[in-house]
């Protein structure tokens, strides 16, 4: 069987502005297609696709991002420095922190913000050496 790829599909109001977000975080675009942008994020694929051509792929009405979250994206960082950094430029471009830079149980160091969107990310830096063992 031919290797199977993953990719995320994600509802976007402005194609435009969701585009110019996540240039603006560092975030390199893939591709641009009709009512579709593609961004790699990490190693996965991520198609921004408008309100539309999304619910015409689901044939399902899309989630009230303010009333509940559909999914918690994390992405890996490769330091402590890339997640403060995160949290500084989601605020210069008009993205929402839910969780400051913190450290959890003294090996993770994360951020948490939602997008354009109301889509919720995770920025973590995983320190795998000071994990504890189970």
């Amino acid at each position: 069987m031919k290797k199977q790829e993953l990719w995320l599909n994600l509802p976007v109001k402005d194609l435009q502005k969701s585009k110019d977000f996540f240039l603006s975080l560092g975030f390199q675009s893939t591709r641009d297609v009709p009512g579709m942008i593609g961004f790699n994020i990490g190693q996965v694929p991520v198609m921004m696709v408008a309100h539309s051509d999304f619910e015409k792929y689901t044939s399902h009405q899309i989630s009230d991002t303010k009333q509940g979250s559909e999914l918690l994206t994390s992405v890996d960082a490769p330091d402590r420095a890339y997640v403060d950094e995160m949290v500084k430029k989601v605020k210069e471009v008009g993205g929402v922190i839910f969780s400051e830079a913190q450290e959890i149980q003294g090996w993770m160091y994360n951020m948490g913000f939602v997008d354009l969107d109301g889509h919720r990310w995770n920025i973590v830096h995983l320190d795998w050496e000071n994990m504890p063992k189970a």
